[in-house]
């Protein structure tokens, strides 16, 4: 059977697709026409790292384990939410593709691994979990807050994490544009909307108290939501515009990379699987919207690694906003590279709000 690239959300894999597929055609999988399709058989060596990186469970271990009535496609879309293209697909066509990818003839996997339950061979090793690195996290915070602030002792792999950021960074081009907000009755200049003083920072999920950060936002609309401006008040917004070239630690999409697309950033797929926890809380305690109730102790774990990431040679760190889907936001160490080009002030004449 032929799958084709639009079964496909990894872009990595949409480009290895690309590069091998020889003929056109109708997908037999998510129905597109005239698109490069290519026979399953063909991914089974490209799936290999994909598919080695789990294991069967057997049933004595399948009755200990949590989730241990996953098949692999269903851990597959679980854990890699944006390796199939589920707009497309629905859950029994992609059960059918793993099955098509893996049992070819070409293939040498276990084919108990496509009929029975699975787990991630990483956490089989010394019944760890995706938990236990978790554990990891919460030990290091806990010294931090608690015991020993500048000298830690519980292990964060620093030499790792030196590597890791380096694959994970992004550069932005001159001319990229990057808005920030604040809220106020009157309209301020450039110099207001700039990084505060000194003597004024306060402490932030990035920045220590006393070491200033310039906080960015990706579009006008996600600086305005995370100023969290309220009904009629008026707002300040200032735009950015880098007059060099900012190097960024990207952790923005740690959740949505797909298996192919953290090969192509120079990851073994189980090396990344064993980080992926750690990358995941730092980007959720930075997305985290700041609260009155907060203390300058919740911060420090990611201000520990903001300020690593500086000490790296990188200008920013990017991560997800938490309240604008599909925006992001900036800490950035060196705002030398930017110039306020322009402000515009708003009143707020509308609001919308979402529940559950």
């Amino acid at each position: 059977m032929n799958c084709c690239i639009y079964c496909f959300a990894d872009q990595g894999l949409h480009n290895r697709i690309k590069a091998i597929s020889i003929a056109q055609g109708i997908c037999d999988f998510c129905k597109s026409k005239d698109v490069h399709v290519i026979d399953c058989a063909s991914l089974s060596e490209i799936f290999s790292p994909v598919f080695d990186s789990y294991i069967p469970l057997d049933k004595n271990t399948a009755n200990v384990k949590q989730d241990a009535h996953r098949l692999l496609y269903q851990h597959l879309v679980s854990y890699w939410p944006k390796l199939f293209n589920c707009s497309k697909l629905i859950e029994n066509d992609i059960k059918l593709l793993v099955h098509h990818i893996g049992t070819a003839q070409e293939s040498n996997f276990n084919m108990n691994l496509f009929e029975t339950p699975v787990d991630l061979k990483i956490y089989s090793e010394d019944n760890l979990t995706e938990e236990t690195y978790t554990l990891q996290w919460e030990k290091f915070t806990e010294e931090i807050k608690q015991q020993n602030r500048f000298f830690i002792m519980s292990p964060l792999a620093l030499n790792d994490l030196d590597s890791v950021f380096n694959r994970l960074s992004t550069t932005y081009p001159t001319g990229t544009e990057f808005y920030r907000a604040r809220i106020s009755d009157v309209p301020l200049n450039a110099q207001s909307l700039g990084k505060p003083p000194h003597k004024k920072a306060t402490s932030g999920r990035a920045n220590p108290i006393g070491i200033p950060y310039l906080y960015l936002s990706d579009k006008e609309e996600t600086t305005l939501y995370e100023t969290r401006v309220s009904l009629h008040e008026s707002i300040s917004v200032a735009k950015f515009i880098l007059i060099e070239p900012l190097q960024v630690v990207s952790l923005k999409e740690i959740l949505n990379y797909g298996p192919f697309d953290i090969q192509d950033k120079g990851f073994e797929i189980e090396e990344f699987m064993r980080i992926r926890p750690y990358l995941l809380k730092l980007e959720e305690e930075l997305s985290k919207p700041v609260q009155k109730q907060d203390v300058n102790l919740d911060y420090l774990p990611t201000q520990y690694l903001c300020e690593f990431i500086k000490s790296l040679g990188f200008d920013a760190v990017e991560y997800r906003s938490a309240m604008a889907e599909g925006g992001y936001n900036l800490a950035v160490f060196n705002d030398k590279k930017l110039t306020c080009s322009s402000v515009r002030h708003y009143e707020v004449t509308g609001l919308k709000y979402q529940w559950e």
